[in-house]
């Protein structure tokens, strides 16, 4: 939804984000998934709302994109620099061929976010299939780091509890 652009951006600005994980395409099988909330061609900026955004940077891999983008709020000389990590090889109702690249995706994302960063935020065409996918396999590994123990379960339900339909 092109109106809410605005409102994703002054959000991002809010919260300190620094990394947007997009769990989608613009379009898949013919149909628009999300809306495109970011410049179309680099160093030429563009205004949502109350901030103005700048692509500055994409590099295209195999299986994702990253996209560097500079943000700046009207009124506020202050310039902050967002990254977007595109997941390409997800298809809507479906999974990945292989667990590899979706692994080394999330790797990165991690080593990409600064420690001082505010939340991720993470996004696909409905906010519930691959963006909780993405939580729940993210929180697992993390929890595995500390706890050396998983409950996919307990979490999807905990999940669910904030989100309807959370994991498909």
């Amino acid at each position: 939804m092109q109106e809410t652009c605005g409102d994703f951006w002054r959000m991002c600005w809010e919260v300190n984000t620094c990394t947007i994980v997009m769990m989608t395409k613009l379009e898949e099988r013919t149909r628009i998934k999300c809306d495109q909330y970011w410049p179309t061609s680099r160093g030429h900026p563009e205004s949502y709302g109350p901030v103005t955004v700048t692509l500055t940077d994409i590099q295209q891999l195999a299986t994702y994109c990253i996209r560097t983008l500079h943000l700046q709020r009207t009124g506020n000389s202050e310039r902050r620099e967002i990254r977007q990590f595109q997941f390409t090889a997800w298809p809507d109702h479906g999974v990945p061929d292989h667990p590899a690249p979706f692994l080394q995706f999330l790797r990165r994302v991690h080593a990409m976010n600064p420690p001082e960063a505010g939340p991720l935020v993470v996004h696909c065409s409905a906010g519930v299939g691959r963006t909780g996918c993405f939580i729940v396999i993210d929180s697992m590994l993390e929890r595995m780091k500390h706890e050396d123990t998983v409950d996919i379960y307990g979490h999807v339900t905990c999940l669910r509890a904030q989100r309807n339909y959370m994991v498909q």
